[in-house]
């Protein structure tokens, strides 16, 4: 069978600094089969930030994988569940979602959103979407297939209504470095939001004062696997954020490899 055919299992771990501080680390779990995808992740704040400013998110999605295309919204992928928590100074949020007839329905969620300051996101916008890890499953696909980064998925987080959109920014051979174990070729994309509904009306946090964009390097870890994300940068109200794919791991025939410093 194809790569493509096989399952694929693979931990990813990133280091993310702010100011050339690392901040945070991240872990994802993707496992990447011919019909279905699971993905799990967790990011928290690490070292004396992370002391100061205790915070960690959890997040998961789980969905099918169809041949026939379904235009923008997922290009073949269907997610069934997906949902985050998050706590931030041990104030915990939390989020549950299914997917039914092609509706993003929330199933469990608080707080909930009448205490926010913004508006609901009415049925038909929350129609034919996916959620935020779905979009990039799509995207990745997309990518494994030898087609560009370029695409336009409407996404729905729970609270927010929005669309995804890449578009293609060259290519780049990733030399050696202390950050990250990846050398190699790399294919860049530009990944910024198109907001539609459920924003904040009032947000003086400085993250929204305008459009933002990251930039990422997508590269192939592992041989038969789909390139992954290996290195972002994200111009943030804190500083210039990057993240570095630190370490990975990739489990398929009962064989496991890895790829670290």
């Amino acid at each position: 069978p194809s790569a493509a055919a096989q399952s694929r299992d693979v931990d990813l771990s990133y280091s993310i600094y702010v100011g050339g501080f690392q901040v945070a680390s991240l872990k994802i779990d993707l496992d990447l089969a011919a019909e279905d995808y699971n993905i799990a992740a967790k990011v928290s704040t690490t070292g004396m930030v992370g002391r100061m400013f205790p915070w960690w998110m959890k997040a998961y999605s789980r969905g099918e994988i169809v041949s026939a295309g379904l235009g923008d919204a997922g290009v073949g992928v269907v997610p069934v569940s997906a949902g985050q928590r998050n706590n931030w100074r041990g104030r915990e949020r939390f989020i549950d979602m299914k997917f039914t007839d092609g509706i993003a329905r929330i199933d469990k969620i608080a707080p909930k959103p009448e205490t926010d300051d913004r508006d609901k996101v009415p049925v038909a916008m929350r129609t034919g979407v996916v959620d935020l890890a779905s979009a990039i499953v799509s995207i990745i696909r997309k990518m494994d297939g030898d087609q560009a980064c370029a695409a336009d998925i409407p996404v729905f987080d729970g609270r927010r209504r929005y669309d995804l959109v890449s578009v293609p920014d060259g290519s780049e051979k990733l030399k050696r470095s202390g950050y990250t174990p990846f050398v190699g070729e790399t294919v860049n994309c530009i990944v910024s939001v198109r907001k539609k509904a459920g924003f904040k009306k009032n947000d003086d946090s400085g993250w929204n004062d305008k459009g933002r964009s990251a930039r990422v390097w997508m590269g192939k870890a592992f041989g038969d696997v789909p390139p992954v994300p290996v290195r972002l940068t994200l111009d943030t109200p804190l500083g210039d954020l990057i993240a570095h794919l630190s370490a990975a791991e990739y489990v398929s025939g009962g064989k496991k490899v890895k790829l670290s410093q």
